[in-house]
């Protein structure tokens, strides 16, 4: 159920830097996002480096690597995050293969860590 929620259908669009992608949190519960990491991101099978990757959620922007670091932000589990990826760029009208790995360590299950991968093909708009 959470790993076809992951990628929101049409949620690849195109960008002056490169592209964003729409994509939800894969849990049933809202976690704050220092519990939250992008374990990994695909295009066509080729994984994007960590550090082309920001992270927007509630009007903020985030490198990867500082996720961790924001316990008072949250994400509601009914609201998109986007992932801003800069230096590839992707034309519009054009289909791509997209897998975003999402990883979460819920605070109220002591040790649980689980990654959520979806694949889908998206065309961009």
């Amino acid at each position: 159920m959470f790993v076809t929620r992951v990628i929101s259908d049409g949620g690849l669009r195109w960008s002056k830097t490169g592209f964003d992608l729409d994509i939800r949190l894969p849990w049933y519960r809202s976690l704050p996002l220092s519990t939250v990491s992008i374990a990994e991101l695909k295009i066509d099978g080729q994984s994007i480096a960590p550090d082309a990757i920001q992270f927007e959620l509630n009007g903020k922007t985030f490198a990867l690597d500082e996720l961790s670091r924001h316990p008072e932000e949250w994400w509601f589990v009914l609201d998109s995050a986007y992932l801003h990826v800069s230096g590839t760029t992707l034309q519009p009208g054009t289909q791509h293969k997209v897998t975003a790995t999402v990883g979460i360590k819920p605070p109220y299950i002591p040790g649980f860590y689980r990654l959520t991968e979806c694949t889908k093909q998206l065309a961009v708009v």
